[in-house]
């Protein structure tokens, strides 16, 4: 049964594909860009953490980046990216908060993963949770892209966030559906793509064309990106240890239970334009099973919106962690 829409979400827009017409490399680039903590708190564990003031130097740990000041935000990016596809929009976000990316185990840059790792949302949690603890935290704000903007959620079941702001989340699907299927194909797509596409990124990059065509269902603009941000995006993919393993547990991983009451505020916002997991066919389970989400449609952003739209998104993120940090201050 698919909840009702919130007024805050406006009509669907039609999705086109790119055409793929230039060089064999580029329309294998094509094929991989289809569906391809901490705050200076006087309490220990305040709502959320105590912080220390050094980024940890642990290889276990999968921070990335930290700056600015104020409460903590997480951010949690999507499936074989990094913590530098957050980059777009950290220098808005870190006005208000001390701002946390990192990059998932397994994935380019990250920590390397535990050898019995079963990739699936729960264990991520725990690897998330641990490090939280580690690190001195209670609850954070959390964003996430896509695989996590799923995890956003599910620590927030667990009752570890502010505040949750999902972009596109993952998980979207019931268990043997079109919709899974369809994911899972796109994924090997993806890494075939990759074997001849990713020794190729530094030249697909340099070009706005050729970006278009590698990058079309990954960003809605891709032209738009510099040749750092597009490498940045093709190689993630290539050099993502984890992508057999995640690819391998699509169809093990159990779809979302639902949340009836919900733990913090949540937003999930979707790209009109996305085209790894377009709205219409993604959305429907997720406004079934947390009816008290609040919903934001980003008109003419992609799956990956930090790019797309980086003031629109960093204003959907803020207008949620300013509200719940304001209703937590009536409260106390």
């Amino acid at each position: 049964m698919i909840g009702p829409k919130c007024a805050s979400t406006r009509r669907l827009l039609t999705f086109h594909r790119p055409k793929s017409f230039l060089i064999f490399p580029i329309f294998l680039l094509n094929i991989l860009s289809a569906d391809c903590w901490k705050s200076s708190a006087p309490e220990a564990r305040y709502t959320g953490l105590m912080r220390p003031r050094r980024l940890s130097t642990r290889p276990t740990s999968s921070v990335r980046h930290r700056s600015g000041a104020g409460e903590p935000l997480l951010l949690l990016h999507g499936f074989s990216s990094c913590a530098e596809a957050w980059m777009p929009i950290v220098p808005a976000l870190e006005r208000r908060h001390e701002v946390i990316a990192v990059t998932f185990h397994g994935h380019r840059g990250g920590p390397r993963l535990p050898a019995t790792f079963g990739h699936t949302i729960s264990e991520s949690a725990d690897l998330a949770e641990a490090e939280l603890d580690a690190a001195g935290f209670g609850r954070v704000h959390i964003v996430g892209n896509s695989l996590g903007g799923w995890l956003a959620i599910e620590l927030a079941r667990r009752g570890r966030a502010l505040s949750v702001v999902a972009l596109s989340p993952a998980g979207g699907w019931e268990s043997g559906s079109a919709q899974q299927r369809r994911v899972k194909g796109v994924f090997r797509r993806i890494r075939a793509a990759l074997h001849v596409g990713g020794p190729l990124a530094p030249l697909l990059a340099r070009f706005a064309v050729s970006r278009r065509i590698a990058l079309g269902n990954i960003v809605a603009r891709p032209e738009r990106l510099t040749p750092a941000q597009a490498r940045t995006i093709i190689e993630a993919s290539w050099k993502c240890d984890a992508f057999e393993g995640v690819l391998g547990a699509v169809e093990r991983e159990p779809p979302p239970q639902p949340i009836h009451s919900i733990p913090c505020p949540i937003r999930i916002v979707w790209g009109s334009r996305d085209r790894i997991l377009p709205m219409s066919g993604y959305s429907e389970r997720w406004r079934a099973i947390i009816p008290g989400a609040e919903w934001v449609e980003l008109p003419g952003a992609g799956h990956v919106p930090m790019y797309d739209d980086p003031d629109g998104v960093a204003r959907a993120i803020l207008e949620v962690t300013s509200r719940a940090s304001d209703a937590r201050a009536v409260a106390q």
